[in-house]
């Protein structure tokens, strides 16, 4: 992988709402917002596209941050891929990654709002770290897989869990983790030159500011490179590919009570390097 021509990107709106990409540099990654940063200057339509372009240009303000990639061809998503999850789920460890996905309309940015269809019943959240595929591939070797990684970011993989049970499902999990908006990315984009096994990130996440997920990178089942050729196996796997590497232990459906996501929450994923990604959700009336 090349050296890092950037350490945190973001894609946000300036004071007059055009569009930029930037680099947070000097700025805390709990307070973006209203700071100032580093432009990045490249193609503006596809953020694989920023890497192999860009070039430090004039600071500027940010007024608000939008999701750190425009658009995806698809979310690639692995489960049961920590093993305190897999614990606390009575599940076997699979040999394989679990691969299921979710498309590109549930995408979003990392403060926005989050609409919950009346049809998605027993919500819950899935603090997740998550890789932005920089170019395309297919059957890419482990040893070459960091090489096709713009770098990471945090995610939540919301889940309608009444989707993922008998009668409604036959266990399948795609359906429930479909819907739109049900994958807010962000807030930054941490180089992926700047990771390593050595260095595990924490991943926590609160609801309301109660701490529901507190785990690290340490305990994931598959890496980076593993997931990334087991997913790409006689698979093209796309330039712009969010891949969701799994959640830690303490999800809604395995706490006491299950206290299930509500109307108004606010689920915050922070990983740390990266940021924390902050959404309410907003529950839609039936019609």
């Amino acid at each position: 992988m090349s050296s890092p021509t950037f350490t945190n990107l973001i894609r946000f709106l300036d004071e007059s709402s055009v569009k930029h990409y930037g680099d947070v540099i000097n700025s805390s990654l709990d307070s973006i917002v209203g700071s100032v940063v580093q432009l990045l200057e490249g193609e503006q339509h596809d953020v694989a596209h920023v890497l192999p372009s860009v070039l430090l240009a004039n600071n500027i303000t940010t007024s608000k941050l939008l999701s750190p990639v425009p658009s995806t061809p698809l979310f690639v998503c692995i489960g049961l891929n920590y093993a305190d999850h897999a614990k606390e789920a009575n599940l076997a460890i699979p040999p394989n990654p679990v691969i299921f996905t979710k498309p590109s309309d549930a995408l979003t940015g990392p403060y926005s709002d989050v609409p919950v269809p009346p049809e998605a019943e027993l919500m819950d959240y899935e603090g997740e770290l998550c890789i932005v595929i920089s170019k395309t591939g297919k059957n890419i070797p482990e040893d070459k897989a960091l090489d096709y990684v713009l770098g990471v970011t945090a995610g939540n993989d919301l889940s309608s869990r009444k989707w993922q049970r008998p009668p409604y499902s036959g266990g399948q999990f795609t359906y429930a983790k479909s819907f739109d908006y049900f994958a807010p990315i962000g807030p930054t984009i941490l180089n992926g030159s700047l990771i390593t096994s050595n260095a595990p990130l924490k991943i926590k996440t609160t609801v309301n500011g109660e701490v529901r997920q507190n785990g690290s990178t340490s305990d994931m089942l598959f890496n980076i490179e593993k997931i990334i050729a087991h997913a790409s196996r006689g698979t093209t796997l796309r330039q712009g590919t969010i891949i969701m590497t799994g959640t830690p232990a303490g999800i809604a459906a395995k706490w006491p009570g299950q206290p299930w996501l509500k109307d108004g929450d606010v689920v915050e994923v922070d990983i740390s390097g990266i940021g924390s990604l902050r959404n309410k959700l907003v529950f839609e009336k039936e019609s």
